[in-house]
């Protein structure tokens, strides 16, 4: 079974207790005293979070995260941006979100990631879970996928770890 991250977005921390939730991601672009409020309450519950973001590396250090979830899917030069990251948060977590190509997904994987991710919309679904089944085949790495929109059935992937908004868990 799947395991889900829910993207936090505003400083609504009623899923933080939810025993089915062991990792949030928090946006490095809300303000301080929400990141503050929701770390210290995700660290309360002994949960799990990584940052992003645009000042992902240092709030990751600023916020003691347990790693990061890097978007590398706009990036030329992906495996030299995911070894930058690594000496940027050292030990820690490391989730680097591809282009929805194999090649890109390669390239980062050869890296070695913590898992890596893909993009999914509605309108392309198909495509993106034949992806993600090629990439599980291919490599030992934890595959995810970040919705991008709200979808209700994700039996047809077979990641390992679902990245959405709130809604997206609820929903189901």
């Amino acid at each position: 079974m799947q395991k889900f991250i829910v993207n936090i977005t505003n400083k609504d921390k009623t899923l933080i207790q939810d025993a089915n939730l062991e990792c949030f991601v928090i946006d490095s672009s809300l303000p301080e005293t929400e990141i503050k409020e929701l770390v210290n309450e995700i660290k309360y519950h002994h949960k799990l979070f990584l940052m992003t973001g645009e000042d992902v590396y240092d709030a990751c250090k600023k916020y003691d995260a347990d790693g990061v979830l890097v978007d590398l899917s706009k990036s030329e030069h992906c495996a030299k941006d995911v070894n930058f990251a690594r000496k940027q948060i050292g030990d820690r977590a490391l989730g680097v979100i591809s282009r929805n190509r194999r090649h890109e997904s390669m390239l980062i994987s050869e890296c070695e990631p913590d898992f890596v991710a893909f993009k999914v919309w509605n309108q392309g679904l198909e495509q993106t879970a034949e992806l993600v089944s090629w990439y599980n085949e291919m490599f030992l790495i934890q595959s995810a996928v970040i919705l991008q929109e709200p979808i209700t059935d994700l039996t047809q992937f077979e990641c390992d770890i679902v990245v959405g908004k709130a809604e997206n868990y609820r929903e189901r």
